[in-house]
């Protein structure tokens, strides 16, 4: 089963936020663009997708985030930016995918949602050092 995350970010991700994403994510993976570039995938040494991310969507309307994840997520100011990471049942992927939005989050700002705990918002890990 995958696992979702909603990274709510505060500023428009740019190329360095994304690639430090990618390095805390994991140094040794591939990286590979789907979709058009639309999704960015990171891969293991097979290129079987453990973690997609789709491209930054600017959120402007009061209460739509609220309306997507449902009202446990609390007042969100926007506008905002949304970026939904999905990591693959392999093993290992979810920490890979937590990783990368948790970097997201202390570089710009924000929120993770994700599925558990009716949607409680966690607050970015601060454990790596940054």
């Amino acid at each position: 089963m995958t696992y979702d995350l909603v990274a709510l970010v505060d500023g428009r991700p740019s190329s360095k936020d994304v690639l430090a994403g990618l390095m805390a994510a994991g140094e040794d993976l591939g990286v590979r663009a789907v979709s058009e570039g639309a999704v960015i995938q990171l891969c293991d040494e097979e290129n079987n997708p453990l973690v997609s991310m789709e491209a930054p969507q600017l959120v402007q309307v009061p209460g739509e985030v609220e309306r997507m994840l449902g009202v446990g997520i609390g007042p969100i100011q926007t506008p905002v930016w949304w970026i939904e990471v999905r990591a693959s049942a392999t093993q290992g992927a979810r920490e890979l995918a937590e990783r990368y939005v948790d970097t997201l989050t202390t570089r710009l700002g924000g929120r993770v949602w994700s599925p558990e705990g009716a949607g409680e918002v966690r607050l970015p890990s601060t454990a790596d050092g940054e």
